[in-house]
């Protein structure tokens, strides 16, 4: 066997050993990732209580919809009689610390690129997103005007402005809460997961605050990660679009002719059941 024969097959093993290196690196970041997205889903459900307890708060005191049983919202109503402004209260920071820290960190994994918001997305799943306006409306001061009402319990009101000063304090934290919300909610509209009215509110909503939150994302990230994520960037800003109207420059977004007649079978099927 001659030098070059010897030389080609040296070159070949080290060819292969270099592709095996490298699909063991691709099976181990994605073993991490599995194991991230698992344990983030224990937190998810050991913190469904505080995220109760954000639900009652940002909701009006007598609405209907609610996360907590029965029993939890007896026991808020009589935390809400036990406020005092003189002492922190307690219960409700705890909730907003535990429920926005988790996810901010997990925000920020999908802003770093070690997440995917495909894989994120089943940690939460729908109920989550139906259930977040009135975490949006603590998190975001636009949305303080829908407090009103001359009904509204003084001390729940009270609770509202301590938490929604609290997130004042931690501005990063509330940007990156409002960054998942919003990749979230355009995940659960590419999979066609709400239902087509809400589906269309939020794209509503959106000709105002579309512009705005693909701005914020952007900046998240160059702020977290500088210019070496820029395709990233441009990458998860335009994913928010899928959740505005199709348009020329937005082909991939919701056809309101579709959504029109997908919301007329869905309020038929509705109708029969």
């Amino acid at each position: 066997m001659n030098n070059q024969t010897l030389t080609a097959l040296a070159t070949i093993l080290l060819v292969i050993v270099g592709l095996a290196q490298v699909f063991v690196l691709i099976s181990q970041k994605r073993q991490t990732r599995i194991a991230l997205i698992s344990e983030y889903r224990k937190l998810w459900n050991k913190y469904r209580n505080y995220y109760g307890n954000i639900v009652f708060i940002g909701r009006n005191t007598d609405e209907y919809y609610q996360v907590v049983n029965e029993n939890e919202l007896k026991k808020l109503k009589e935390e809400l009689k036990a406020f005092s402004l003189s002492t922190p209260t307690i219960w409700a920071r705890e909730s907003i610390q535990k429920v926005c820290g988790l996810l901010s960190e997990i925000s920020t994994r999908v802003l770093q690129g070690h997440l995917k918001v495909s894989e994120t997305y089943p940690i939460f799943g729908t109920e989550f997103l139906r259930q977040s306006r009135p975490l949006r409306q603590l998190l975001e001061p636009e949305y303080q005007h829908y407090f009103s009402g001359e009904s509204e319990n003084k001390n729940h009101k009270e609770i509202r402005k301590e938490i929604q000063e609290w997130l004042i304090y931690h501005d990063g934290l509330r940007r990156r809460c409002l960054i998942l919300i919003d990749l979230l909610w355009a995940e659960a509209v590419r999979l066609e997961d709400l239902p087509p009215m809400e589906m269309a509110s939020g794209a509503d909503a959106k000709k105002i605050s579309g512009k705005k939150n693909r701005k914020r994302i952007f900046r998240e990230i160059f702020r977290l990660n500088g210019f070496p994520k820029i395709l990233l960037a441009f990458k998860l800003s335009r994913f928010l679009k899928r959740a505005e109207y199709y348009s020329i420059l937005n082909w991939k977004g919701i056809k309101k002719k579709e959504l029109s007649i997908k919301n007329k079978n869905w309020t038929k099927r509705i109708l029969r059941e």
